[in-house]
């Protein structure tokens, strides 16, 4: 077996496809890799026996997939895939700012002049 963990954004909306057991959703991850001018990105297409969660995969949503990595040639390209055993949702795209908690935002000072003009 040759397990591996991914995580990283769906490229695209998930599909639910049915086969002969059933149901099952099919996405594909984007997983940034390497750094500065050698930065890239490898793409995962993961097929999961867990169709309920298609309204979550959305694209743009950040997913951890674990399982067994799986290759296939198709036209002389290498394509990556994952047959996960687990699949956690780490969160989604979000138009609003990140807000400090009451723990993490600075004291107020007692000494602030109201008559600023911003």
């Amino acid at each position: 077996m040759k397990a591996i963990t991914i995580v990283g954004r769906l490229t695209k909306d998930s599909e639910i496809r049915e086969n002969a057991k059933g149901g099952f959703v099919s996405f594909s991850v984007a997983v940034d890799d390497g750094w500065g001018e050698n930065k890239g990105v490898m793409f995962f297409d993961v097929s999961y026996n867990r169709p309920q969660l298609s309204q979550y995969l959305t694209k743009g949503t950040q997913v951890a997939v674990t399982g067994d990595l799986k290759t296939r040639e198709y036209n002389g390209k290498t394509f990556l895939g994952v047959r996960p055993s687990e699949v956690k949702l780490l969160g989604g795209r979000s138009a609003e700012p990140v807000r400090y908690t009451d723990h993490q935002a600075p004291a107020p000072t007692a000494d602030l002049d109201d008559e600023i003009p911003f």
